[in-house]
């Protein structure tokens, strides 16, 4: 089974297993009809930004979450002059100057310097252009009382000018009708963000590109999963809200919309303005750290800080085998990928010995081919989850991958969002013998949520799915079954030749078998024997089919 065969004894099965991003199952509680019992931070990046930030506060002065569980933090980014707290402000509310907690700058160091000075069991992000309704925080973080995972986002409307003073916004939160400050029809809605969360029926039928909602000005999550995702990137200065939506995705986050949590943005945002330069800034940034959405990363055979894929190959066999295993992998169309080659490396020293009698000579020879190799990493121990990168490739040493098994089980686990794809070889007479690509958001929420010592497969099955697939119709052979000589890398690949292999990239005639849970492995190999007989019966009839050559004269 390999990412590890159990759940962790420090995982949540008391939580709901949600099936991908369907939070329908949640019931939070009704507005203004339950009793909120987690503290929450509300952490608001400030720079030179007195004026809207009065307006914020003012409107925070007068929320429905009880305020002895509600602690406002003002990250002052180095604001000249410093930033104040306005007269009209909520009743726990403090600055933190963020120069003398660090030296970095910009509203991600902000939010994670003001963060890791809270004390909230929730985070709540809060631009200082924002004027929120008197339920915005209880509609969100309502969500989090019953999610560890719940990642939620308020909604907003763009207002162009006229702003209102703290005086009539605290009035207005008081009387109930802060949201009649502005006529609809003269504010502006964040455009695309609306537009997918209402194509996906609300996130719910949402895909792995989810946290592309993720951006910006009001949103929460509990400190544990923001923790559990690395925090935000400090180093990035723009972008930050997508790139940390990822890693929230990569983390088994569940992102919901709460359009109970309204809000005026005052002025445009520099994507309404500056798109296109804010797009040419973000995109070589966002390119190293993210994967995904793919057509960030147009240009093949480069390396990136994070692989759409880590390969996870145990140093198990002779030199030759796991030589053209891991070259196989390597040479293969699908070139987002890191391999991480598992063996004693430690044990292998330069102390006097015989050489070619040598005990470890085979893993000598490895660690000499790979050592030097970008793409490899020799380690010590197969990894729990390949995060940050969104998918874990657990590959026998024994199997050898055709130039495009990988690029299409990826395809196979896009199109189903299945948590789990294997590939099972012909002969094969168990799981550990498959192939396994994990999804790493799957995985991370299956050890969340599983119960201690279950099979880890049957928890991603039920909470992302998981389908099988032929080795024969994948092109993956048994490099065991070959002669010695036969164990040979492959050359370099230049251009993918049309033909016979370029006609497998297509799935539209593959078959995959549905598991919604842990099934036998007798159905599996039932397909899998009859997908190798189909692939006979193909040979034969294209060899009754070819022409009979004319006699020679």
């Amino acid at each position: 089974m390999s990412a590890r065969n159990s759940v962790p004894s420090g995982a949540h099965p008391d939580q709901v297993r949600l099936v991908r991003n369907d939070w329908s199952p949640l019931q939070p509680g009704k507005l203004g009809e339950w009793q909120p019992t987690r503290s929450v931070s509300v952490v608001i990046p400030a720079y030179n930004c007195q004026e809207t930030l009065n307006l914020t506060l003012a409107s925070l002065s007068h929320q429905t979450y009880p305020d002895h569980l509600l602690e406002v933090i003002v990250a002052d980014d180095g604001s000249e002059p410093p930033i104040e707290l306005p007269k009209i402000r909520p009743a726990n509310c403090r600055i933190v100057r963020v120069p003398e907690h660090s030296t970095g700058w910009g509203r991600s160091n902000a939010l994670h310097v003001g963060a890791s000075n809270s004390d909230g069991e929730i985070l709540h992000w809060l631009d200082a252009d924002m004027v929120v309704f008197p339920d915005h925080i209880e509609a969100q973080v309502r969500w989090q009382h019953v999610s560890e995972e719940a990642v939620t986002l308020g909604y907003k409307r763009f207002v162009a000018g006229n702003f209102p003073t703290p005086e009539e916004v605290a009035e207005r939160c008081a009387a109930g009708t802060i949201d009649k400050l502005y006529r609809i029809q003269d504010t502006e809605p964040h455009d695309y963000v609306e537009k997918l969360i209402n194509e996906t029926d609300q996130l719910r039928g949402g895909d792995h590109l989810n946290f592309r909602a993720h951006v910006g000005a009001t949103a929460a999550l509990t400190r544990s999963l923001y923790l559990a995702a690395g925090g935000l990137d400090t180093e990035l200065r723009l972008g930050e809200d997508t790139e940390f939506g990822y890693r929230l995705t990569q983390q088994g986050a569940v992102f919901i919309p709460e359009p109970q949590a309204g809000s005026w943005h005052m002025g445009a945002t520099h994507m309404q303005t500056k798109g296109d330069a804010l797009r040419r800034y973000n995109h070589p940034y966002l390119a190293e750290r993210m994967p995904h959405p793919r057509y960030l990363r147009p240009a093949a055979n480069r390396s990136w800080a994070v692989p759409l894929i880590t390969a996870v190959v145990p140093a198990e066999g002779s030199f030759e085998l796991v030589r053209t295993c891991v070259d196989r992998l390597l040479a293969g169309d699908q070139t987002d990928l890191r391999v991480m080659l598992v063996a004693d490396w430690d044990a292998v020293d330069d102390n006097r010995r015989s050489i070619l009698a040598d005990p470890l000579l085979d893993r000598r020879l490895l660690l000499v081919t790979y050592r030097s190799d970008p793409r490899v990493e020799l380690v010590r121990e197969a990894p729990a989850t390949a995060f940050p990168s969104p998918f874990l490739l657990n590959v026998p040493s024994h199997l050898g991958v055709d130039v495009n098994t990988v690029r299409r089980l990826v395809q196979v686990a896009d199109e189903w969002q299945a948590g789990l794809v294997r590939l099972l070889p012909g002969g094969a007479k168990s799981p550990a013998e498959a192939l396994a690509l994990w999804r790493t958001s799957a995985l991370s929420r299956a050890r969340r949520v599983g119960r201690p010592e279950e099979p880890l497969d049957k928890v991603v099955a039920e909470v992302a799915g998981e389908r099988w697939v032929s080795g024969e119709e994948f092109g993956v052979v048994d490099l065991s079954l070959l002669t010695p000589a036969s164990l040979v890398s492959p050359r370099p690949r230049l251009v993918h030749p049309a033909g016979k292999r370029a006609r497998r990239a297509s799935l539209g005639d593959v078959e995959t078998i549905p598991v919604g849970g842990v099934r036998s492995l007798a159905n599996a190999t039932r397909f899998v024997a009859r997908q190798a007989a189909i692939g006979v019966a193909r040979k034969v009839r294209r060899r009754v089919s070819r022409p009979t050559p004319p006699p020679s004269a």
